[in-house]
């Protein structure tokens, strides 16, 4: 406990709480509320889809690795 109140206590300790408040303040603003989000919603649903191709050609390459080593194993063994 005595080291919060020295925390608070200290010099600068005015400037450093008046300027969390004034971050406070800032975020809570309504103007910082008002932001469109709509372009940002496309833009990650595009990227979703992107991301779902990538996502189906990596597992068909790494299938397709994998037969290739199971083939290779079979051939070894005979």
């Amino acid at each position: 406990m005595q080291k919060l109140k020295a925390l608070f206590t200290a010099p600068g300790a005015a400037l450093r709480n008046a300027s969390i408040a004034a971050v406070g303040f800032a975020s809570a603003n309504s103007a910082f509320a008002a932001v469109d989000v709509a372009g940002a919603v496309t833009a990650v649903n595009a990227a979703g889809d992107d991301g779902g191709t990538v996502g189906t050609a990596v597992i068909a390459v790494v299938a397709g690795l994998v037969v290739v080593g199971v083939i290779i194993a079979v051939v070894k063994k005979i």
